[in-house]
């Protein structure tokens, strides 16, 4: 089969060009609770890319299977495909069914997605909802874990203000769209560049801040938030999330007290600050007025989780750019993954 694949580690920054394109082994026939996806679309988010140099994580306990050339490694882990086959201990999927879900490349070392078939566990598996594209079923699993962890976390009070950091990227945008479905009619305020102002008022933004103009905090200065969902990261973030918080409030960070986390493979004691301060702030409140989450969620996504976001919210992910499964198209959009620069919306589509 063709398939994006690794056969050793790329160097930090060289993903889109030195990644693999051609045919290696298609997946062996699936056994026990297995089935065979045909894959339909997939994504490229940027913790795929940094996974495939060995940085994820900070390159410190979140390795994928070590590539080699008798055994590539097939990058991705967002999917949406076609059921080709059931192992014999399958009791809720069929052959022909839609499904997507997120492949956990890393933690459990299971078969990556930039290819055209994929194996995986039944119970990994989520049916495609009628009214959804294998396109927009294959770019919603990421936000359903992440941003629906986040969402799930959060108590909302009637009229709640929220704010939310990086609002126009794609798992900003999937908060945004929740945060509009919610019965608590919640106040939302979005950060980002003027030039998403549009985007992010069309999902459900009352108010839109450009962080380019000045510091949000100041721009802010006088108002006061009941959450903060943070998808940037980093100490000045939080610092200035803290300011505007109301007492009890909550800041809720799917990265941490590091931006980038995973760019690079950080040394032994980078690497131990960024894991004890998040510890420390997750366990330690007393000296804080405000609460601080993180969004723990694993792999894989569940069909609850999903259709939450999926269905009930009716929330559709914020696609950069959409290419063929051909070399040259995707590693132009590699590249801009790579770069942080992606026209304000981080998700990438294959199909």
């Amino acid at each position: 089969m063709q398939a994006l694949h690794i056969r050793q580690w790329c160097a930090e920054g060289t993903v889109a060009d030195t990644m693999a394109f051609g045919r290696i082994p298609s997946p062996k026939a699936p056994v026990k609770n297995e089935v065979l996806i045909g894959i339909k679309a997939s994504s490229i988010n940027i913790d795929d890319l940094l996974a495939c140099q060995d940085t994820g994580g900070g390159g410190w306990c979140f390795h994928a299977r070590t590539p080699s050339s008798k055994s590539p490694l097939v990058g991705g882990c967002e999917y949406a495909g076609v059921v080709l086959a059931c192992g014999p201990r399958c009791k809720k999927l069929k052959v022909g069914d839609r499904v997507c879900g997120l492949q956990d490349f890393v933690g459990k070392k299971l078969a990556g997605t930039w290819a055209e078939q994929t194996l995986t566990p039944e119970t990994h598996c989520v049916p495609i909802p009628a009214d959804l594209s294998f396109l927009e079923a294959a770019s919603l699993c990421m936000g359903a874990l992440v941003s629906g962890n986040m969402y799930k976390l959060a108590k909302l009070g009637q009229g709640a203000r929220c704010l939310v950091l990086g609002a126009s990227g794609g798992l900003g945008s999937i908060m945004l769209q929740l945060l509009r479905s919610h019965k608590a009619s919640p106040h939302i305020t979005a950060v980002c560049s003027a030039a998403n102002f549009e985007l992010v008022r069309r999902l459900g933004a009352g108010e839109a801040v450009d962080y380019r103009k000045s510091p949000f905090g100041k721009q802010l200065q006088g108002q006061e938030f009941d959450v903060v969902f943070d998808f940037v990261g980093g100490k000045d973030t939080e610092k200035s999330s803290a300011a505007l918080l109301k007492p009890g409030g909550q800041f809720i960070t799917a990265v941490g007290p590091m931006q980038n986390i995973g760019s690079r493979k950080l040394s032994c004691c980078e690497w131990t600050g960024w894991a004890c301060g998040l510890a420390k702030r997750m366990m330690c409140g007393c000296c804080r007025k405000y609460q601080y989450k993180f969004s723990y969620a694993m792999m894989p996504v569940k069909e609850e989780d999903f259709n939450l976001v999926a269905v009930e919210a009716g929330a559709r992910a914020e696609i950069a750019l959409e290419v063929p499964f051909a070399e040259e198209a995707v590693r132009e959009a590699m590249k801009r993954v790579i770069s942080r620069h992606t026209g304000g919306r981080d998700k990438h589509a294959i199909t």
